[in-house]
């Protein structure tokens, strides 16, 4: 008894984990069960006339009364008629359902192929928004590369030094405003301006830097008041003495980051953003021993 379970349990195992047999018992169940159906249906509507299912021939009885020309008696002749009358066959009605199932079966194919449009569609516009986003993060870095190169800015007067920066501040919001969810690239936008020794140089109060990644990036006084910082990931990032005043932080990553003597105020945080500690925010309290490290508890 134990072997046949053992051998039961091995099949029922390699039918489960051969995913090709798996399907083809499964198609071999459901055809021999529609076989078995359409049979049953077949032999039940067979004898009902009604339905069409009947012999190929008809018989009919015919008896007439006639009086005998001797004596004047009544004689009754039966005659009996045989017609050819094809009945209703299996083949009938499957051509029958056949037909009944044509417009089905376009209806479901025509819903198919607009689902499959729609699906490319979509994934043309997705594939030609991407091209535009690397696009114009490409005429950005260009174009700011161009700007740096031209003015230089280590020997211009103070009041030409703010003028380019006015540019390059504008040349950079504007990008990110059409990068709008491109996390990726908006981190590459912050990334350069840390690599040209701008990040902390440009006001850039008010951007859009929703779902940005700046893991590691240093960010170290950069001025970001009223920016949007919302799923931001800025784990291991360096915000010391950054001004983060009324930034949204809701979702955000500030694992590892440095917070010292970063400006929160007014800062929105939710219950899925993430300090430093690794701990979720859930009051004001928890910030000052980040933002201030040398407070005891």
């Amino acid at each position: 008894m134990g072997g046949r379970s053992e051998k039961f349990a091995n099949w029922a195992k390699f039918l489960l984990t051969n995913k090709q047999v798996l399907s083809a018992a499964q198609t071999l169940l459901i055809s021999s069960t529609v076989v078995v159906g359409v049979i049953a249906i077949y032999k039940t509507l067979y004898p009902l006339e009604w339905a069409g299912f009947k012999p190929d021939s008809n018989k009919s009885v015919t008896t007439k009364e006639t009086i005998n020309s001797k004596d004047g008696k009544i004689i009754k002749l039966t005659e009996t008629t045989e017609q050819f009358q094809s009945g209703k066959t299996f083949w009938d009605w499957l051509g029958l359902a056949g037909t009944l199932a044509i417009p089905i079966v376009l209806f479901q194919f025509q819903c198919r192929e607009q689902r499959r449009s729609e699906e490319r569609a979509a994934l043309e516009r997705e594939i030609a928004a991407t091209h535009l986003r690397e696009e114009a993060l490409e005429n950005y870095i260009t174009r700011m590369s161009e700007l740096l190169l031209d003015k230089q800015l280590k020997i211009l007067t103070a009041e030409e030094r703010d003028t380019v920066l006015d540019v390059a501040r504008a040349r950079t919001l504007s990008v990110l405003r059409r990068l709008e969810r491109d996390g990726e690239r908006k981190g590459s936008v912050i990334r350069f301006l840390i690599d040209v020794e701008l990040a902390n140089e440009l006001n850039l109060g008010g951007a859009n830097l929703g779902g940005v990644n700046l893991v590691r990036a240093n960010l170290k006084t950069v001025k970001l008041a009223g920016a949007n910082l919302k799923n931001a990931n800025l784990s291991d990032a360096n915000l010391e003495s950054a001004n983060l005043r009324a930034v949204k932080l809701a979702g955000a990553n500030l694992k590892d980051a440095n917070l010292k003597a970063a400006k929160l105020e007014g800062s929105f945080f939710d219950e899925e953003t993430i300090l430093p500690d690794g701990s979720k925010y859930q009051s004001l309290d928890q910030l000052a021993k980040f933002t201030n490290p040398d407070i005891t508890s």
